[in-house]
Parts: structure tokens; C-alpha cells; sequence
């Protein structure tokens, strides 16, 4: 899996924390791997779960970058719900 850069960013605390210096800015983000099943056309959707391995452990009060792309086809009320889990 590749990194990726992300930009513009125009938050200056995004920025900042990242290194990437002030706004308009890009930043890198890790690669994740979209766990299967549920194979689904379009990739994720309900009930996927979507995996972020880092090469060393993140220390305490770090922060990571992460980008989410939500391809959503139809107008409504969504939600998105993050639930975070480390492995000791």
C-alpha cells in the first residue's frame, strides 16, 4: 500500500500538526485496507470495516491524518459512525 497526499488543506491547525506548514497545505495520509466481506459493488457500505496497520505505534496524544471519500449517490440523511480500537 502507497501513502497518499491530500490537499489543499486549508485548516491551519491541520497543517500545523501535520508539519506540512501553513494553509493552503497538503498532507500525507496512511493507507488502509477495506476488510472483506461484505463484497460490495462500490466498495464499503454497511457493516465494512476498514483497517489503518502503522508501521510503529502512535504515541500517546499523537495524531494520524486519515481522508475518508464518501460516494454517496442519492440526497437524504446519512450517518457515519467511527469507532476506534487498538490492539495492546
Amino acid at each position: 500500500m502507497i501513502e497518499a497526499s491530500v490537499g489543499p488543506i486549508n485548516d491551519p491547525t491541520t497543517g500545523a500538526a501535520s508539519g506540512a506548514g501553513p494553509p493552503p497545505c497538503s498532507v500525507t495520509v496512511e493507507p488502509s485496507t477495506l476488510e472483506q466481506p461484505p463484497t460490495q459493488p462500490h466498495g464499503g457500505g454497511v457493516n465494512s470495516t476498514l483497517t489503518l496497520t502503522l508501521a510503529t505505534p502512535l504515541a500517546p496524544g499523537a495524531s494520524l491524518p486519515v481522508n475518508f471519500l464518501l460516494g454517496i449517490q442519492q440526497t437524504g440523511t446519512f450517518r457515519f459512525l467511527i469507532i476506534i480500537e487498538a490492539l495492546p
